[in-house]
């Protein structure tokens, strides 16, 4: 580009500052008090809501680890009653000697349950997850497990 005689050895003068957009100090300090407090005021709002969902996520894998427990305690309980000579008496006493062993106050309210012929056995367990929401009781848990009979064959 060729300057004018006039300009050579100057820079060009500038546009001013309202030509090219750019906001004098004031209204950008009125602007930036406006929104004074804005991030406090989300974080308010969404604190509740992230919390909600993480304690949400951790009451579901105390239910899956009380499904496991329970599931647990129905197969141990199998396997013991179904050892000739068979015996429910037996298999409810391993299931609830499994559950005093490992589950103690992740599952509440439990109950075993355990019925049998003459070909197989099965143990039901009961009971409700631990609760992290005060006032509301846990989730349902109910597994049960079914094994056949030992019989001995000549």
């Amino acid at each position: 580009m060729v300057r004018p005689a006039g300009l050579r050895g100057r820079t060009p003068p500038s546009r001013p500052a309202r030509d090219r957009g750019a906001r004098t100090a004031g209204e950008v300090d009125r602007r930036l008090s406006a929104e004074r407090g804005a991030a406090s005021v989300e974080l308010a709002v969404t604190f509740p809501v992230v919390l909600l969902l993480v304690m949400t996520l951790i009451q579901a894998a105390l239910w899956f680890y009380a499904r496991s427990i329970a599931l647990g305690a129905a197969q141990e309980g199998a396997r013991e009653g179904r050892v000739q000579p068979a015996s429910t008496a037996r298999a409810e006493s391993a299931a609830e000697g499994f559950l005093d062993q490992t589950a103690q106050d992740l599952l509440t309210g439990r109950d075993v349950t355990v019925s049998g012929s003459p070909a197989s056995i099965e143990v039901t367990v009961t009971g409700t997850s631990l609760s992290l929401f005060p006032g509301l009781s846990g989730w349902s848990v109910t597994q049960t497990a079914i094994g056949p009979v030992e019989r001995p064959t000549p």
